[in-house]
């Protein structure tokens, strides 16, 4: 697997660039990581966060799934 497959045609096929791609996904990861500490909460106090993870994840599912339908417009 070479340096431009893994660094430009990635980012590339979803019309971004490497940097736009890399905020992108570290954003992502943030939210997803939120989503994982309100669940542990949930878990100890169930009353708390009942549906913010769920929440969260149907979020995060429909951005990625319109950015795969952008994508394949390109």
């Amino acid at each position: 697997m070479g340096f431009k497959k893994i660094f430009i045609d990635h980012p590339a096929s979803g019309g971004e660039t490497y940097f736009q791609h890399a905020g992108r996904s570290v954003i992502t990861g943030f939210r997803l990581l939120g989503a994982g500490l309100v669940s542990f909460i949930h878990a100890i106090i169930p009353g708390f966060f009942t549906t913010k993870a769920g929440d969260i994840a149907i979020e995060v599912a429909e951005e990625i799934s319109e950015l795969r339908d952008a994508s394949s417009e390109l």
